[in-house]
């Protein structure tokens, strides 16, 4: 009787088939359930652990190995340091988008290299001093800090230039994404290729050039690990596209901010390869970039950024002034008035008649384009959704094109900046 008192729990799953009871005891070496039903076929088991219910013998357990559970997202500095190795790999898809598409020198790459090597060296210096961070980021080049002694530079919040110093710690500014392109302009007039940012804006736009999709084109690894707040970052180049004025506000900033940090300035820009573009862009005659040019080296004009004055504005940008020089020249040479006279002299040189009629009628502020083009982009502006669905094949993938012309011309903001890089409100003087 003192064996029927130790009853034993079965293992679980297992149950009597007559009363479901889950405890037993052992009898003259049978297995009764705690109501004395026999049990057969049931296999005795050592009681101790559940996982070692219903196995014979001796068990021998092993101590498990704690496994460390890595954090598929980074934190603090290194999820800086995986944001800014996104943005360099962006900033290598451009370059060589510049190099191998458009024809661009090779030596752009080792350029924009040095220029994002002086951008990011601050972050190197403060990652390396704070050691924050692990691993280390393999950047484009050499990241050897320069520190100058007995050289305190004031940074101001209101201050249009950024300080890079890495004494600033946390609150060294980390570049945004428009800078990668600012940089690949940078690249260009430090070595005199015509290249406007019109130019770099209209790439964009279209999907040529590498920014649109940053975050869907990293490889999945850096998208899995990457810190959301950062991810959104680079998500919203896809959502609102690259906005006219943003980009050329960074400009400014990038230009004043190499100048406050390491004393640099860019040269002037290579106008004359650049008035040709613009001339050929408005359909100007080619009388026009000749008169320009003696017009800039008459009045001793520099098509440079002005980093020394107290307050930049838009007219500031070189790229305005050259536009609005080749505006002045051209109204000298063939005035929009038939009747009035040349402003040069009729005895020096013979300029032919130019008709602004016909000029104004072939032309508008997006380009020259077809009737039909310009009557189907008014159409897409108000299509509804029922009559998108009604469009024929070839209607439909025009609508397509569209769409894909319009990112990054959403806001209103773009809207009123973009014309002013591609020479739109300028035009709207030559019409006058």
């Amino acid at each position: 009787m003192e064996d029927r008192r130790e009853l034993r729990r079965m293992p679980r799953g297992e149950r009597c088939p007559e009363c479901g009871s889950q405890k037993w005891y052992l009898q003259d070496g049978l297995r009764f359930c705690a109501r004395g039903h026999q049990i057969e076929g049931f296999i005795q088991f050592d009681v101790g652990d559940e996982e070692d219910a219903g196995k014979m013998g001796a068990v021998a357990r092993r101590e498990k190995e704690k496994r460390e559970v890595e954090k598929r997202q980074l934190t603090g500095q290194e999820g800086r340091s995986l944001f800014l190795e996104a943005v360099q790999l962006l900033l290598r898809k451009q370059v060589s988008f510049l190099i191998r598409s458009k024809g661009h020198r090779e030596e752009l790459e080792t350029v924009v290299r040095d220029l994002w090597d002086l951008r990011i060296r601050g972050y190197t210096s403060n990652s390396t001093e704070t050691n924050l961070a692990n691993t280390e980021l393999e950047m484009f080049s050499s990241q050897s800090t320069r520190t100058e002694e007995g050289t305190n530079v004031s940074w101001h919040s209101r201050s249009r230039a950024q300080n890079w110093d890495p004494e600033r710690g946390t609150d060294w500014p980390m570049p945004r994404i428009t800078e990668t392109i600012v940089l690949c302009y940078l690249g260009c007039l430090l070595l005199r290729i015509p290249t406007r940012l019109a130019d770099l804006y209209a790439w964009v736009s279209n999907s040529s050039m590498p920014y649109l999709r940053a975050f869907q084109e990293l490889p999945r690894e850096i998208q899995e690990r990457m810190p959301s707040s950062y991810a959104n970052v680079m998500k919203l180049c896809s959502r609102s596209g690259l906005n006219g004025e943003d980009l050329y506000r960074t400009v400014i900033d990038t230009v004043l901010s190499y100048r406050l940090n390491y004393d640099m300035t860019f040269p002037e820009l290579n106008y004359v390869p650049m008035a040709v573009q613009y001339a050929k862009h408005l359909c100007l005659p080619v009388e026009a970039i000749a008169v320009a040019r003696r017009l800039a080296s008459a009045l001793d004009l520099m098509f440079y950024f002005p980093v020394s004055k107290a307050k930049l504005y838009f007219l500031d940008n070189p790229e305005v002034q050259l536009i609005s020089l080749l505006v002045v020249a051209t109204k000298m040479c063939f005035p929009l008035d038939p009747s009035q006279p040349s402003l040069l002299d009729p005895a020096g040189c013979c300029l032919p008649q130019f008709n602004w009629a016909s000029w104004k009628t072939g032309f508008s502020s997006d380009g020259p384009k077809s009737g039909k083009e310009t009557q189907e982009h008014v159409e897409f502006e108000h299509i509804t959704p029922n009559q998108v669905t009604k469009l024929s094949d070839e209607k439909f993938d025009a609508y397509v094109a569209h769409l894909s012309e319009s990112i990054g011309h959403g806001s209103e903001s773009t809207r009123q900046i973009h014309p002013i890089l591609v020479t739109g409100a300028l035009m709207n003087e030559l019409r006058l």
